[in-house]
């Protein structure tokens, strides 16, 4: 769906102090891992990965961060927004998977948490591994929901619950005891980075959900470009083969302007 159309905000969920969870009236099945254009009078258009998808609703999960963050966050039941989509390339299982891995770096447990209940609905037979990371124990999204559908790592930066650290380095300790037939990934650019880094090394399929300024979805307007990948149809989810030979994966992005910035290290 490329145009524009209203959509009513049927529920609300509270998830974490910053994040809510918007379910809207929608009659078309999203993939995990595609995105919704989503408009709020007032303010931009803005991508928002899909975190639950049925045949009568789908629903975003929102940091209240921005302009337009906030002015969804001030919407109540029964108004209306404009939405567009489902675009972009989902996350994949291939056949014969046995065990994955889930990888997400705050936000990042949004679309993976739709990932694993699709995977466990069809093909229960898949061992899931959730490796969850954020900054204090109150920002950690979908802790429960992916406990019901994979064993939980939980790691945050000040240590208030879980490991104390970053995400990678649970997921790099059952590395060493597992043997997982893919990893996928989704939050901070720089996390995804480290661990593209270690599934390189150690020969392992990734999935990383890479994220760009998008302003069309559908390929139109290049503001979303990553080399010579444009992200809202070659993407968001990008497989190994191409992440090996992006050159501007974890090293640089494009603002608004269209001038390039260097990620920090």
């Amino acid at each position: 769906m490329t145009i524009q159309r209203s959509f009513e905000l049927v529920d609300i969920v509270k998830e974490t102090p910053k994040v809510s969870t918007f379910f809207f009236k929608f009659n078309k099945i999203a993939e995990p891992g595609q995105f919704l254009m989503v408009w709020v009078p007032g303010s931009e258009e803005v991508p928002m990965s899909v975190a639950y998808s049925d045949k009568k609703s789908i629903a975003i999960s929102v940091a209240a961060i921005g302009p337009a963050s906030n002015s969804l966050h001030a919407k109540k039941i029964g108004d209306y927004i404009g939405l567009r989509g489902p675009f972009g390339k989902p996350f994949t299982l291939k056949i014969g998977t046995k065990r994955i891995a889930l990888v997400a770096g705050g936000y990042g447990a949004a679309p993976l948490g739709l990932f694993a209940e699709r995977i466990k609905s069809s093909h229960k037979e898949v061992q899931i591994d959730s490796f969850l990371g954020a900054r204090t124990r109150e920002d950690l999204l979908f802790v429960k929901r992916l406990e019901k559908v994979s064993t939980v790592y939980i790691s945050t930066n000040d240590g208030s619950t879980g490991h104390k650290g970053l995400v990678i380095e649970p997921f790099e300790q059952e590395l060493k005891k597992k043997k997982f037939d893919c990893v996928y990934t989704c939050g901070p650019e720089m996390m995804e980075k480290a661990i593209f880094d270690i599934c390189a090394k150690n020969n392992l399929d990734l999935q990383a959900s890479l994220e760009r300024i998008m302003k069309c979805g559908f390929g139109i307007c290049g503001s979303c470009m990553m080399d010579d990948l444009i992200l809202c149809i070659d993407g968001p989810v990008v497989e190994m083969r191409e992440l090996k030979r992006l050159k501007e994966f974890g090293v640089s992005h494009r603002d608004k302007a269209g001038v390039l910035q260097y990620w920090k290290k």
